[in-house]
């Protein structure tokens, strides 16, 4: 009996001990380097192999382990060769997964990568492996290959024998190195390298087999290594791309007209809504200028500083124009206190505001999401493959919005609560007739990003590779005349202004047709 609870415990220990060394050797960081000490092509990954523990002086049985070493395919894998990776290399981007152990195994035995299994070929039409027909004789054959020696000599080798053998293709897209429409004779050395005369071939590469025509020009199978492709956005110029920058333009002349009127309105052009009005609609233009820039203009057509510098000054302008609209709202809420802001205090408000966005602009140029440069990198604008414009340009436009409708719903609140003295605060500052019309133009905003959002989200769910659809195109165009409705013909002061304009032209007209009477 006895011996057998021993048994039992002995058993029950190993199967913990089995289950739990995996999670145990991912979080002990201290034994294993926290650095990553090769390339990612050079690792694989190693959870779940066995430890290789040496032990000190004395019985294996009471000694205590010192090394904690790996096995993978009879190789010992010693602790500074291997790494905690939270991520892989997945066609040049870096892409978050579970943390998991990844050895360099290339350091210890040259590698070799085939694209396809034996039998298969890497097809470049159908970008797949396809197979062999039955009928090819002079098929080549994985297990043997033919490399150059350090002494200089050539012979052939066994694959396996010598190399750590790897299949797969390292990116979903592969091509072949040519010159002058031929393939290129690469050599593949003892060390695993692959070289041309004195050019070197990447490190992301796979081999396989093509045809080619021998000094017999007969068609004979050859090794050939593939490249990676990048994966670039193409330029599209179509009809999506030049109804979205014509309603951009659209847009920008509404608000040209606006900030116009504003400038000649004497009412409001000193006056804390009117200064922040014409630097909304500044904002506006030059934001919305730039953004029909990009998207009229190929970035193989821009320099480099100006595909990075260019959506920053557009990034920057369009957080800018939100804010402003915080800044009104903080304005109205404000007035039902009796407190009147002045242009001057305006601008008090607006250049610390400046600086942060400026800073923040200046922080997007040079920041990195998913291991490449936001702008200036393959596109002049947001990636829409990932999600970074809702990280850099929508959360702070929410942000902004979500300030603004605050001061709305204490605006609300304040008007609500005492409908007499509130209203005699606000017609000493401001007129009601202004407060409908300025959040009747803040909807009509509102309401464009909010759409801009949605079809982005839309577009990244179908695998779409835009920012643009038609919707989008309707609904700029919509803040255009949105805001030309709000802020021109739906503010009273504005209209009574056009109104006296008007009335002195007809005035001056009928003074001009106007004869005097003589006297017969």
């Amino acid at each position: 009996m006895l011996a057998n609870r021993v048994a039992t415990l002995v058993m029950l220990s190993l199967a913990v001990a089995f289950n739990v060394f995996p999670l145990f050797a991912l979080a002990q960081n201290s034994q294993v380097t926290s650095k990553y000490p090769c390339a990612f092509i050079d690792t694989v990954n190693i959870t779940g192999s066995y430890p290789h523990e040496q032990y000190g002086i004395g019985n294996n049985s009471t000694a205590q382990p010192f090394n904690n070493s790996y096995i993978y395919e009879w190789m010992i894998i010693p602790p500074e060769l291997v790494a905690v990776y939270d991520f892989i290399i997945k066609n040049g981007i870096r892409v978050q997964t579970e943390r998991h152990l990844r050895a360099c195994v290339c350091k210890l035995k040259p590698c070799i990568r085939f694209c396809c299994s034996q039998g298969f070929f890497y097809s470049l039409e159908n970008k797949t492996c396809s197979p062999i027909s039955s009928t090819v004789d002079n098929f080549v054959d994985q297990d043997f290959m033919e490399i150059r020696f350090t002494n200089g000599s050539i012979g052939t080798i066994s694959t396996s024998g010598h190399f750590l053998v790897h299949h797969g293709t390292p990116c979903e897209h592969m091509r072949t190195i040519t010159k002058d429409n031929h393939y290129v004779h690469w050599t593949l050395h003892e060390n695993g390298t692959i070289a041309y005369k004195n050019h070197l071939f990447s490190k992301h590469y796979c081999f396989s087999a093509f045809l080619e025509s021998n000094k017999d020009n007969e068609m004979d199978w050859q090794w050939q290594p593939l490249a990676c492709v990048p994966e670039r956005l193409p330029f599209i110029l179509g009809v999506r791309e030049w109804t979205y920058a014509i309603c951009l333009i659209i847009t920008v002349i509404c608000m040209i007209i606006i900030l116009f009127v504003y400038l000649l309105c004497t009412d409001l052009r000193n006056t804390f809504y009117g200064v922040a009005i014409k630097s909304y609609t500044l904002c506006i233009i030059v934001g919305y200028s730039l953004l029909a820039h990009l998207t009229l203009t190929s970035p193989a057509n821009m320099s480099k500083y100006a595909c990075s510098k260019i959506p920053s000054f557009a990034l920057l302008y369009l957080v800018l124009s939100f804010y402003i609209l915080s800044f009104i709202s903080f304005n109205f809420y404000l007035s039902f206190f009796g407190i009147i802001l002045s242009n001057l205090m305006f601008w008090f408000i607006f250049f610390p505001i400046v600086i942060i966005a400026a800073c923040w602009s200046f922080f997007v140029s040079f920041d990195l999401y998913n291991n490449r440069p936001v702008f200036g990198n393959e596109i002049c604008w947001f990636d829409p493959r990932n999600w970074s414009i809702l990280v850099y340009l929508y959360v702070p436009i929410l942000l902004s919005c979500v300030f603004s409708g605050i001061f709305y719903i204490l605006s609300l609140i304040k008007l609500s609560d005492g409908p007499d003295v509130d209203l005699n605060k606000l017609t000493a500052s401001v007129s009601r007739n202004r407060f409908k019309s300025f959040w009747k133009f803040f909807g009509y905003t509102l309401s464009t990003w909010l759409v801009c959002m949605c079809s982005f989200a839309i577009n990244c769910y179908r695998g779409e590779r835009t920012h643009i659809n038609y919707v989008v195109c309707l609904f700029i165009a919509l803040h255009g005349f949105g805001s030309l409705y709000a802020l021109v013909g739906k503010n009273q002061q504005i209209q009574n202004f056009l109104r006296k304009i008007e009335d002195e032209i007809d005035s001056d007209e009928i003074a001009e047709i106007s004869m005097p009477m003589s006297n017969f």
